[in-house]
């Protein structure tokens, strides 16, 4: 393992605290997002000043003058350290402190746990069949699932404690806002409703008991982990027995692949569209997929609700991001938000470029999410007023049934609206790729798509 193992914990770290921040400033408080985030970063210099110590002590050279002065500040290092940590103790709570500072150890311990379980060989045999790799995934996601649902009373019961301290004026404020928030909630509930599925009718027979609610909390998250689960289940049909001559599941799987490879290396070029293909034909066939799903009798396209959008506009956001910090590098990074300045008027604009960039940045996620959710749920919302209507059409008659007039909105949707939505989704995406890599406009780069000659 070695360096290269620190570096690995120190990555895994600043994403999983990155996530972990934006959560604690999300779902509990200022104070304990800036808590957590200060512990983080405490440690992660922490175990760069023992790296440097550890390295001064056993390089060949330890005896000598330079080895010593990277001893000697890497444990002055540590003592100023530990003052801050003194200081942040008393300013930030200490429990999110405690947490951002435990984080990147606890990723040592779980990085080793779980290399000594995959080197296993009761790991090898468990793994051989990619169906109990499926059972053994599901089972992990599903306690990391329900997991979550202990810890929330705990937080909310914090929250609900905390509120109980404050003023007399501001109970009265809360009473306030939850009673515009019951009547808010009374107003969606009589909002524009979409056509019945499966999971609404189990709700309904569980009205009131916690499976119920629980399916009503997460039905957007159950329908796009259905599509997940159908995706994977057809694509290991497919491959599960590769040919040499594809025919049948296994030459449509391929053609898509195929497709997929050249028309993105086409636009990021023969460096960098390789490894983002996977990533970015698994979001093109999700997105569809789950566009799609809408459409068949008693299910519903997961992306019609936010929640699912903004999800993937955010992974999205982050895996850009990250590769901009991977190809570019920490300060390459920064002189790509500033504009990358060359000129005395360029380095000039830097105060008004640098802000427009970070808002641009923060603009994209928001920008995929919504254009993604107003699409497929006005869609909805279409089709759902045209079969209203063509059953008003013959409620003279008192028929129980209505003028199908939605059948050519759904012929639209299927094969202009859904495709074409998940294609400007992962377009947008490549494009975000594309516009964060390194360009070299002097002599072109090997990473990038050739446009042709104006």
């Amino acid at each position: 393992m070695g360096l290269e193992f620190l570096v690995r914990v120190r990555r895994t770290s600043l994403v999983t605290g990155f996530l972990g921040a934006l959560a604690a400033f999300a779902y509990v408080s200022t104070s304990t997002g800036l808590g957590f985030t200060a512990g983080l970063i405490w440690s992660l210099f922490n175990l760069g000043l023992i790296e440097q110590v550890v390295l001064g002590m056993t390089s060949a050279d330890r005896g000598s003058r330079p080895a010593i002065t990277r001893i000697a500040l890497g444990f002055a290092g540590s003592l100023a350290l530990f003052a801050a940590g003194w200081w942040l103790l008393l300013k930030l709570p200490a429990i999110a402190l405690v947490s951002g500072f435990t984080l990147p150890f606890g990723i040592i311990v779980l990085k080793a746990a779980s290399r000594m379980v995959i080197d296993s060989p009761a790991w090898s045999r468990a793994t051989r069949s990619a169906w109990t790799g499926i059972v053994i995934l599901s089972l992990v996601i599903g306690g990391a699932w329900f997991g979550a649902q202990v810890l929330r009373p705990m937080i909310a019961s914090d929250a609900f404690a905390a509120d109980t301290h404050a003023p007399a004026e501001a109970g009265h404020a809360a009473a306030t806002d939850a009673h515009g928030a019951t009547d808010s909630h009374a107003k969606q509930s009589a909002g524009p409703k979409g056509f019945p599925h499966f999971l609404g009718f189990i709700i309904a027979a569980n009205h009131g008991t916690p499976l119920g609610d629980f399916l009503h909390h997460f039905e957007y998250v159950i329908f796009a982990m259905l599509v997940a689960l159908i995706l994977s289940v057809i694509c290991i049909l497919a491959t599960r027995n590769p040919k040499m001559i594809p025919g049948g599941m296994q030459n449509v799987v391929e053609l898509g692949v195929e497709t997929a490879r050249d028309f993105f290396t086409g636009i990021l070029g023969p460096k960098y569209g390789p490894p983002l293909v996977p990533f970015l034909g698994t979001l093109f066939l999700y997105i569809w997929a789950m566009n799609f799903f809408g459409t068949i009798p008693f299910m519903h396209s997961p992306t019609a609700n936010l929640n699912i959008t903004v999800a993937m506009a955010l992974t999205v956001f982050a895996y850009v991001q990250f590769i901009g910090f991977k190809e570019l590098g920490f300060f390459g990074y920064f002189f790509h938000l500033m504009g990358n300045p060359k000129s005395a008027v360029d380095w000039a604009l830097v105060p008004l470029m640098l802000p427009v960039h970070v808002i641009g940045e923060i603009a994209k996620p928001i920008s995929l999410s919504c254009r993604l959710f107003g699409n497929i749920f006005g869609e909805d919302m279409l089709l759902v007023g045209f079969a209203t209507l063509g059953v008003m059409t013959l409620s003279g008659l008192h028929l129980p049934i209505g003028i199908p007039l939605q059948v050519p909105f759904m012929f639209l949707g299927v094969f202009i609206t859904q495709p074409v939505q998940a294609l400007v989704f992962t377009m947008l995406s490549t494009i975000y790729f594309l516009l964060m890599l390194p360009h070299d406009h002097g002599h072109g780069h090997e990473g990038e798509a050739h446009h042709p000659a104006h």
